[in-house]
């Protein structure tokens, strides 16, 4: 392939998904033992609707219930683990769609064009020139205690996804990780196939180009339109469905640093205040309402995850002085940080 090639992904992360990551994660945690009603609690999503395969859930619904999993799963379960459930089929319409393509090319293309579908916590970021290609991985969001799970899960459901499209276990020639090196490194080896490397400026997946040109031998050019046609309609539903309440959490939930106000949202939204403030009423809430219960959720992770100070905590959540986190924290839950942290060790 002599080509030059770029393709790249939208560069930010939807405020709602279909459930099929969700209900991965229910088929995981089923099989390694973990009540799936645990990992449900609090998310707002229950054990029937995961039958229902149009279900739209949140992206933080999602990242609640994968977090819980997380939390909760046997020692040697590890995103290596949880990202081999994440095959082309589980990604439903879209993997059909991606199967049913001529070439790699093409499914890498549908794939890229209907991301959302797909829900991916990347932008992908894909170069070809000469016979070599490269596809690098930014994180659209900072997961902190949630980040290396997240990103392992992810980069095995590409390598899945991929290896199936392909029917070919070797995909990659070369993987660089910016994060350090894990006990179990020794295992991406194994699964990758390919040296693998880490501490890298960026994560970057090297591979032969020529892949991208291969037949693909379920192609059906027909069942291929109405499929990508369908997954058109869903990602458009995603727009259509999500609420002001929806927004406002999602931009509040993955903010970067402090929190922002509510005349910075008026940009991300797309929306004067004074609407937002209307249509939020309307909803049965206020901003101010959506802060304290962001600032709750993200109190209850830290301090369960027992890695920061309550010092830090209490920065990270805008407050100025430990006393007001305490104060908080304390009316949201009953108890202190630091009984809270006790229960939860």
């Amino acid at each position: 392939m002599s080509e030059k090639i770029h393709l790249k992904s939208k560069a930010g992360l939807s405020v709602q998904r279909p459930i099929n990551n969700v209900a991965v994660f229910v088929r995981a945690a089923q099989q390694y033992g973990i009540d799936p009603r645990e990992i449900l609690a609090g998310s707002g999503i229950t054990m029937s609707e995961l039958n229902d395969p149009l279900r739209i859930i949140t992206t933080a619904q999602e990242i609640m219930v994968g977090r819980k999993l997380a939390q909760r799963a046997p020692a040697p379960l590890s995103g290596l683990d949880l990202g081999q459930h994440h095959h082309l089929i589980s990604k439903g319409k879209l993997g059909m769609a991606a199967m049913c393509c001529e070439k790699a090319l093409d499914a890498l293309k549908m794939m890229l064009t209907y991301i959302d579908l797909a829900s991916s916590y990347f932008q992908y970021d894909l170069t070809v020139e000469g016979k070599k290609g490269c596809v690098r991985l930014k994180e659209l969001v900072s997961l902190d205690d949630f980040r290396l799970y997240v990103c392992e899960t992810e980069v095995v459901s590409l390598y899945t996804i991929c290896s199936m499209i392909l029917d070919d276990a070797h995909v990659f020639n070369e993987m660089r990780f910016e994060y350090p090196a894990p006990d179990y490194a020794d295992r991406y080896k194994e699964i990758f196939h390919c040296p693998v490397f880490f501490d890298a400026p960026e994560n970057i997946f090297i591979f032969d180009a020529a892949i991208l040109e291969r037949p693909l031998k379920h192609a059906n050019p027909l069942a291929k339109k109405v499929l990508e046609q369908e997954c058109r309609q869903l990602c458009e539903r995603f727009n259509e469905r999500a609420t002001v309440q929806d927004k406002i959490r999602h931009e509040l939930l993955f903010a970067k640093g402090d929190f922002p106000t509510l005349d910075q949202l008026t940009g991300r939204v797309n929306m004067p205040e004074r609407t937002i403030r209307r249509k939020l009423a309307l909803e049965g809430t206020s901003y101010k309402d959506i802060l304290s219960d962001i600032r709750k959720q993200k109190a209850l992770e830290l301090i369960a995850s027992g890695d920061c100070s309550m010092e830090k905590i209490a920065s990270q959540l805008g407050y100025s002085e430990v006393a007001g986190f305490y104060h908080a924290f304390k009316t949201w839950t009953g108890t202190t940080p630091a009984n809270f942290r006790k229960k939860a060790s």
